[in-house]
């Protein structure tokens, strides 16, 4: 199918994740019984993601995925549910954002967002985290024309919901868009089960050799080409 629309994950698919653990390494060091125990839910939450019960709970929004996120985080810490949200939107979700005019892109990136945009292709930004400040900050928000966090769902990746919710804020079908994300379990796997496209960021070389992914690539330079050429399949 003729690809129509390109997402991108964010976090290590347009930018080195060293980068980040670099710059946040001095800000963790205060934190890590919050950060074990936040890394520690957001697994339980993917294990939740196809459960019958989260899938016909109340219908999801940001606001409520956060709420239920702290809950499960003040259980780990013992802490109450209102401290750990405070202590969650201040680190992870303010304070991780803040440094990201100082984080550098992979090369070539901005060349290959402007290249896919001018030759009339749809751009959308799909993480697990929010991430239009993170854009902003990296002046790269123009570039797409929709930007979400698979919180909106209630259902982080590889849950399919937020990759249907970019395709429809995209406006083409789920088979017309190529992902690109840098992880196997959560970028690829998700995208497929929605039916999309996928391209894999990775030099390691037993990734190559197991991804699903239809395109594995490191130099961005080469995703451009790619994708022009499956757009006129």
């Amino acid at each position: 199918m003729p690809i129509q629309a390109v997402g991108f994950d964010i976090d290590g698919t347009l930018y080195p994740a060293s980068a980040l653990y670099l710059r946040m390494l001095s800000a963790s060091l205060g934190h890590l019984r919050l950060l074990k125990a936040f890394n520690r839910v957001r697994h339980e939450l993917r294990e939740l993601n196809p459960t019958l019960e989260w899938h016909h709970s109340d219908p999801p929004d940001i606001e409520r995925f956060h709420r239920f996120q702290a809950e499960l985080t003040a259980r780990h810490l013992g802490w109450d549910t209102d401290r750990a949200y405070k202590a969650i939107d201040d680190f992870f979700y303010d304070k991780s954002s803040a440094c990201f005019d100082r984080i550098p892109l992979y090369p070539h990136v901005v060349e290959t967002l402007d290249l896919l945009r001018a030759e009339g292709l749809k751009l959308g930004a799909l993480s697990d985290f929010p991430c239009e400040r993170k854009l902003k900050l990296m002046k790269l928000i123009p570039r797409f024309d929709t930007v979400l966090t698979s919180e909106e769902t209630g259902l982080v990746k590889p849950d399919r919901a937020s990759f249907d919710l970019m395709a429809q804020r995209l406006g083409v079908r789920n088979d017309q868009v190529l992902y690109v994300g840098n992880s196997e379990a959560y970028d690829v796997t998700g995208a497929r089960a929605a039916g999309m496209q996928t391209a894999l960021v990775t030099r390691s070389d037993k990734a190559r050799a197991t991804t699903k992914a239809d395109f594995v690539f490191y130099d961005f330079r080469d995703l451009g080409p790619y994708v022009l050429e499956r757009r006129q399949a």
